[in-house]
């Protein structure tokens, strides 16, 4: 059977997924072995700004290089970055390397967006978007399994080793899937503008702010669960891999369901972002009450915390993009920016209450944070439809 592109993007999507991954859960602990550990939270920051410089000026990038040389050199970039990663020990190689290993990860993804966005079919964007999540998420899913197997019978290298795979088939399937690609006239426009742009569009800064508010409880949880169930309760990284299998589960399980109910049934999508956003708060609020190490309840109560999530970001991706067009990379660029900016400011609030509060207030904090999402959720439009580009360039 031959694939359709969309279909090669779907897998071009699972394999960079893959590799990113694998090397998640162990690029801290696999540093630490080179940096000292107080600056290793240092790397992530330096990655997430340089991420966000060059997302703000990815519109003038993409114009001067196009979507698919862009791309291909970041996978050059990315995987330069993995073998400095696999061969040196000399502690700023290796810091460099992982620098640019994360962020040229944040703009590959933000690069496949836009090749999803112009091969999909904008009749079922919902059923684009869910299946493409649900296709990353079973990547995400069977990692914290296949990792805790590699490391322990043969160390960190090995991920990345693998990494390096991936990411080079990765490549293949690009160069074989994607021979010309002609790229729409990216709306170049300055960082400040974009910005003023959302304020006179409260509705798509409402769901930025969504993104970045789900974008933040990742980076908070994917810090802080860890260090919680190892450190402060004595869970094994065995037992970890099981309870975090089990918590992804949901992206894989909800993310077409929920755009198939919003293509096919008309679900409204700010009664989707409702529930999603109340679950998380609550379900991340029981973390505080659970006094049992049963590794089942704590699966359990992940599982749902990730149900709530995964729910929100079907339904965020799926309302922005059904507002924004092809050519206005500048709005992406914005979207996606809160992935970096959330991996900025979780670390940095997180150590603050690690000083002041209790751990499990942690999880206190998350839960009311999230619900502050049902406020921006009042802001979105009912309506579907691209959005009509503002007179901010003359």
């Amino acid at each position: 059977m031959k694939l359709t592109k969309i279909n090669r993007m779907y897998l071009l999507s699972f394999l960079f997924t893959l590799h990113i991954s694998l090397s998640a859960y162990v690029n801290s602990t696999f540093l630490i072995k080179f940096i000292n550990e107080k600056y290793v939270g240092l790397l992530y920051t330096a990655g997430s700004l340089i991420t966000l410089i060059l997302l703000a000026h990815s519109a003038g990038i993409l114009k001067n290089l196009g979507n698919r040389k862009f791309v291909l050199w970041l996978l050059l970039i990315n995987m330069v970055s993995l073998i400095g990663l696999i061969t040196s020990t000399n502690p700023y190689i290796v810091g460099t390397s992982f620098v640019s290993f994360i962020t040229t990860n944040v703009l590959v993804f933000f690069c496949i967006d836009i090749f999803i966005e112009h091969f999909g079919d904008p009749k079922t964007i919902g059923k684009t978007r869910g299946l493409y999540l649900t296709i990353t998420s079973v990547a995400w899913m069977i990692s914290p399994l296949i990792t805790g197997f590699l490391v322990t019978k043969s160390g960190y290298v090995l991920i990345y080793i693998i990494a390096l795979i991936t990411t080079l088939l990765a490549t293949l399937v690009l160069l074989f899937s994607v021979k010309k690609f002609k790229d729409k006239t990216y709306l170049k426009t300055p960082f400040t503008k974009a910005y003023t742009y959302l304020k006179t569009n409260p509705h798509m800064l409402a769901i930025t702010l969504i993104n970045f508010i789900l974008q933040f409880f990742f980076a908070w949880m994917v810090v802080y669960t860890p260090i919680y169930l190892n450190q402060h309760l004595g869970f094994n990284w065995d037992q970890i891999g099981i309870i975090f299998t089990f918590m992804l589960a949901p992206f894989v399980i909800f993310a077409l369901p929920v755009g198939l109910l919003i293509d096919k049934y008309h679900i409204k999508k700010r009664t989707l972002l409702s529930i999603g956003l109340v679950i998380m708060a609550i379900s991340t609020f029981y973390i505080t009450r659970i006094t049992t190490l049963d590794i089942t309840t704590w699966a359990l109560v992940l599982f749902l915390t990730r149900v709530g999530a995964s729910i929100v970001e079907t339904t965020s991706e799926i309302y922005f993009f059904t507002h924004i067009k092809e050519e206005e990379a500048y709005l992406l660029g914005i979207f996606r920016d809160m992935t970096p900016l959330s991996y900025v400011i979780a670390p940095l609030l997180g150590s603050l209450v690690f000083v002041f509060l209790p751990v499990k207030s942690l999880f206190l904090i998350l839960s009311i944070f999230v619900l502050i999402g049902l406020y921006y959720v009042t802001k979105l439009k009912h309506s579907h439809g691209p959005t009509e580009i503002s007179n901010q360039n003359k």
